[in-house]
């Protein structure tokens, strides 16, 4: 069976930060052995399609609506064969999508701070309370 990872993240990722806590733990990695679930907002999850369009096949995008508010181009790239899967009314409800299906999860969050507690960082706090392997 597949291992699937989970991909949450900020939409103001950093560039340094996004190759620092999602880059580097994927390179320990065979990237064959794994399915990516992916949201479509800006930041993490954009930069995250970009990673992968010339590295798996195996990538599912969940997207809030009727289409993906973002999607990488596919000249050359693998991204054909991905698959997206959409009509989520809220981000809460594609985030607990991608949380129920996946095996393990790669998350950073940046913007939590003492008045608000980020979506990432409740993705995470899931994750972890289903005991999902974090990368």
């Amino acid at each position: 069976m597949m291992k699937k990872i989970y991909v949450s993240g900020n939409g103001n990722v950093t560039w340094e930060n996004f190759h620092q806590f999602y880059i580097e733990p994927l390179k320990k990695l065979n990237l064959s052995e794994y399915e990516f679930i992916i949201g479509d907002f800006s930041g993490t999850d954009t930069l995250m399609m970009e990673f992968l369009k010339d590295k798996s096949e195996n990538v599912t995008i969940i997207h809030v609506g009727t289409r993906p508010r973002y999607f990488t181009n596919s000249f050359k790239t693998m991204t054909g064969r991905w698959k997206i899967i959409g009509g989520f009314s809220s981000d809460y409800e594609r985030d607990q999508f991608g949380i129920e299906h996946c095996t393990h999860f790669l998350a950073a969050d940046f913007n939590t701070d003492e008045k608000r507690k980020s979506g990432t960082l409740k993705n995470i706090e899931k994750c972890r309370s289903l005991n999902k392997i974090e990368i």
